[in-house]
């Protein structure tokens, strides 16, 4: 590469290694300056190859936290008031489609998240491609050490049934189950969790159990936000959480009827002009209360609401109504 500076009337082209430089006069300019494209044509011939795959392509990218390129983030409102009232410890309203967080208090700070961990073993599930018809038994060790197993060992789902269960339900048994079936065994789906999470970018999430039963498993609401948004591009995750109960039955005849645990699918939010479109609660004492959720409204504006950390179990459902209802009526979409 050549680097080109002009000084006393004199031009100065030097390549960029700092051994040597040549000075020339000014009519020399012309001709070095051919030579010089002359060179770098040649070099671009001499290193010609192949037009990459796609996949050889993408590989090569940087790896980044997601955001999408086509869409701006929506400008708020002059008559937006400042800031608006939660009981989280960690809150963060994000808008869907660009990425653009336009509300966080203690955002940026990692607790335990409980079972907002299963919307990353869903995608853990999916990114894997296996079969969602094939049979699973369930055994003693995927009940929960905590708890009261809504699924019981001896019984038989399909991958799917148990995928549903995880989500709608978050039925911790499915969660140990899909994990322990997975290639390689519950360790390599553990390492495959925090490698997915390096890989769109979260940057403070640890994952270290399926279900999110373990304290260890942390994320700042940021991060939870950015996973939900991930998960909307799966299909499956947005049509099993839209669903407010499901029934599902085992190879032995008995039907498990299993009730979402999101309140908010019978509130205004999942009302005209608004659909939820995907969300996951998740509770521990030493998580408090959470909720991750995206909700559309009539024009497909999305938002992504999170709370960690909520008083109680009914505080978390209001703070993300909040978020969301302050959200939409605070900022317009251009």
């Amino acid at each position: 590469m050549f680097i080109w500076e002009e000084k006393w009337g004199d031009v100065r082209i030097r390549p960029s290694s700092p051994y040597f430089s040549l000075v020339v006069g000014t009519k020399c300019v012309n001709i070095l300056g051919m030579l010089a494209e002359s060179l770098l044509v040649a070099l671009g011939i001499l290193s010609f190859r192949a037009p990459e795959t796609a996949a050889a392509a993408s590989a090569r990218l940087p790896l980044a936290r997601y955001v999408a390129p086509l869409h701006r983030a929506p400008l708020r409102r002059p008559s937006l008031i400042a800031g608006v009232a939660t009981t989280g410890k960690s809150v963060v309203l994000m808008d869907a489609k660009s990425g653009a967080v336009l509300f966080s208090r203690g955002g940026e700070t990692a607790y335990p998240i409980a079972s907002l961990t299963k919307v990353m073993t869903a995608m853990i599930i999916l990114d894997a491609g296996l079969p969602l018809d094939e049979e699973i038994l369930l055994v003693d060790a995927d009940e929960p050490s905590e708890g009261r197993a809504v699924l019981e060992g001896g019984e038989t789902f399909t991958r799917g049934e148990l995928m549903r269960a995880l989500l709608i339900g978050s039925v911790n048994t499915a969660g140990s189950a899909l994990a322990r079936t997975f290639p390689g065994g519950q360790p390599a789906f553990i390492e495959a969790m925090n490698k997915k999470g390096q890989e769109i970018g979260l940057t403070s999430a640890v994952f270290t159990d399926p279900t999110g039963l373990a304290r260890d498993n942390v994320a700042s609401a940021e991060d939870v936000a950015h996973m939900l948004q991930r998960a909307l591009f799966y299909n499956d995750i947005r049509q099993i959480t839209e669903q407010s109960v499901i029934e599902i039955k085992s190879q032995t005849g008995r039907t498990f009827r299993i009730p979402s645990t999101n309140l908010l699918l019978d509130s205004f939010l999942n009302k005209k002009p608004y659909r939820i479109i995907a969300a996951k609660t998740g509770s521990l004492p030493e998580a408090g209360f959470c909720l991750a959720q995206a909700t559309q409204d009539e024009k497909g504006n999305e938002l992504i609401a999170v709370t960690l950390g909520s008083d109680n179990h009914f505080s978390r459902f209001q703070d993300v109504k909040a978020l969301t209802a302050w959200g939409f009526e605070g900022f317009e979409w251009r």
